[in-house]
């Protein structure tokens, strides 16, 4: 009985926290909305990489999310929906899961069953995976510190925002491995690091009650990857830095569970059997990221007008009681407890004394966040009582707790003797709340400091899962290609290399070495036809697990080399994706009575192993 309490205490607390209720808004749940397992069986997916033994596990589902146990223990594991998680060992395995909603969680439990081939005992692939890079904890990303409870995966107890650490001394920090086995931290330009304060093995403690900067210096030492039971360890000499210190224990025994790896991603639990604190890393450059306009330039109109907020909130297209919003200076946080459909279903409205002129151009930005995905959020700027005046009309993507940045530069003006802010939430979930902030609205000519990025010179959408994506409707989701082969190192032809398709996904395996272009061809043949004159679109994703510099990515015609539309040639680092993309191609010479997709890994090592999918070809829309 002490077990079954136990259980339930911890599922209402994830339940009540993952829906952001108050205690108020707790009381409207309905029982009789409890999501039932068996609508859910179908729509939970385990999907095994078997080159680092990590599995994904994903729940399909609105206004659902899945509490994961792992080895049929009493305490839930995770409730990240994409949970990625290593498993050292052979074997048949289960995953243990519940559906939750705003209402609680599924009275059953339910099992998604995988597979692992081969147990893990050259650690290689995890070593070229780290090696080469410069690491940093991945400051954007929600959930790149956190703590939970001994056994889970780190994040149910705390789980910091983006950039919440601003101004302490972890973002700037460093680590680096290569691949014989030396680690380097580096405490950055700073020369700290940052420390719980509950540690007392760091000299620097002031014991406020509050995390610390430490003096750092930077410190080499040897790592080993090791397997554990049925997990893999990152295992580091006693006393060495990281950049964020948990606890004595931490320093003193740095032993880190690798959750998951990619190319550019690592996540790691420190769990001492007291708390399981969870870190999330990157490798992908640090990019200069556009922060928008100064809010605080007083060339900043929006910095000192009046105005006046108004609201129309209609679930159904039923108006209901204005949503509330808490003001914190250019800060404004719009709570929604009710969901809605539709587009237009939750309006709030900025009416302005701001006036703007046809004589001058403008640039406008603000941020956005939102406690939920929200994939349907509209962003207007008009002319105050006319909807049809305005200077632009958006719809944007929001992830939960992922700050976005709204902006547009050097607007043509127009005439308006009163500017009205629109923002439209419709499609919003239950409790949701977003918060709108550093709202600007400046002449184009005077300059506040700021610089705005150069844009992407390539606008097109590449959606795979599109009716208009030809390669999917003819190859993938049927089947319809035939393959051949060229597989010659030193020019000498031997065997085919392997080939395997699942779904969307290609994979070519090249056991043994080649030094030249060309000299590992893999044709895949299709019927797609193509027509003369006429702009295309294509875009595939490659990955290798070894690096192959060159590879050569062509689209032509199955009876002509002479007459292709994409011709590209790209360097593959071991293990992360890269994205080909060229858009409104047309074919050299003329129609094609059917495409060929020639890929040459030309150059390859020994056991080099590549991936193949998301391919779109479409017609470049008009």
């Amino acid at each position: 009985m002490k077990k079954i309490n136990y259980i339930l205490g911890a599922f209402a607390a994830v339940a009540m926290s993952l829906a952001s209720c108050s205690p108020e808004e707790f009381d409207s749940v309905d029982e009789k909305g409890l999501p039932l397992l068996e609508n859910y069986s179908d729509k939970v997916s385990a999907t095994v990489d078997p080159a680092i033994n990590q599995v994904t596990f994903k729940l399909e589902g609105d206004a659902v999310y899945p509490i994961w146990f792992v080895n049929e223990s009493a305490t839930p594991y995770s409730t990240q929906n994409g949970l990625k998680k290593i498993f050292s060992n052979a074997g048949d395995y289960e995953m243990e899961y519940r559906v939750g909603n705003r209402n609680g969680f599924s009275q059953g439990i339910g099992k998604v069953s995988f597979h692992i081939d081969n147990s893990l005992v050259d650690m290689t692939k995890y070593t070229t995976l780290l090696s080469g890079k410069t690491w940093r904890i991945a400051k954007d990303v929600q959930g790149h510190l956190g703590y939970g409870e001994s056994g889970t995966d780190g994040l149910g107890w705390y789980s910091a925002a983006p950039n919440e650490k601003e101004g302490s001394g972890l973002y700037d920090d460093e680590i680096t491995f290569t691949a014989d086995g030396s680690y380097t931290y580096n405490p950055g330009a700073d020369g700290l690091v940052f420390v719980n304060t509950g540690c007392t093995a760091v000299p620097g403690n002031p014991n406020d009650g509050n995390d610390y900067d430490a003096p750092a210096s930077q410190q080499t030492a040897q790592y080993t990857i090791e397997g554990r039971g049925n997990d893999v360890y990152l295992v580091l000499p006693a006393q060495t830095l990281f950049p964020y210190v948990s606890c004595d224990n931490q320093y003193n025994k740095p032993e880190f569970r690798i959750e998951s790896i990619t190319g550019s991603e690592l996540v790691l639990v420190y769990d001492d059997g007291t708390i399981a604190w969870h870190y999330i890393l990157t490798s992908k450059a640090d990019e200069q990221t556009f922060d928008g306009f100064d809010p605080n330039s007083d060339f900043n109109m929006f910095k000192n007008c009046t105005f006046t907020n108004t609201f129309y909130y209609a679930p159904n297209w039923g108006q209901i009681a204005d949503p509330t919003m808490t003001v914190d200076g250019n800060s404004y946080t719009v709570s929604l407890p009710t969901a809605t459909s539709e587009t237009w279903q939750a309006q709030v409205m900025f009416h302005t004394n701001m006036t703007t002129t046809a004589a001058s151009n403008y640039d406008f930005s603000c941020k956005l966040m939102s406690t939920t995905d929200h994939n349907n959020v509209t962003v207007k700027l008009a002319k105050e009582g006319d909807d049809d005046t305005y200077f632009f009309v958006d719809n944007i993507k929001l992830k939960a707790y992922e700050e976005y940045v709204f902006y547009k530069s050097d607007m043509a003006g127009i005439d308006m003797d009163g500017v009205n802010i629109v923002f439209d939430f419709g499609g919003n979930a239950d409790n949701t709340d977003i918060t709108i902030s550093n709202i600007v609205l400046k002449d184009h000519a005077n300059d506040d400091g700021t610089v705005v990025p150069s844009e992407d010179e390539d606008k097109t959408v590449y959606t795979y899962d599109s009716e208009n994506n030809l390669w999917k409707v003819n190859v993938d989701d049927t089947d319809g290609y035939t393959t051949q082969f060229y597989y010659a190192p030193g020019w000498t032809q031997i065997a085919d290399p392997g080939f395997s398709k699942d779904g969307g996904t290609y994979t070519i395996t090249l056991p043994t070495a080649t030094s030249e272009q060309w000299q590992a061809q893999v044709k895949i043949l299709t019927s797609i036809p193509a027509e003369a004159d006429t702009p295309y679109d294509f875009s595939c994703t490659l990955m290798s697990d070894k690096e192959l510099k060159g590879a050569t990515v062509k689209l032509t015609d199955s009876s002509s080399d002479d007459n292709y539309m994409v011709l590209e040639r790209v360097d593959l680092a071991p293990y992360e994706e890269n994205v080909v993309k060229v858009p409104a191609t047309i074919m050299e010479k003329g129609a094609a009575g059917a495409l060929t997709l020639v890929l040459d890994f030309g150059g390859c090592q020994d056991n080099t192993t590549v991936t193949l999918n998301n391919i779109v070809l479409q017609k470049t829309a008009k």
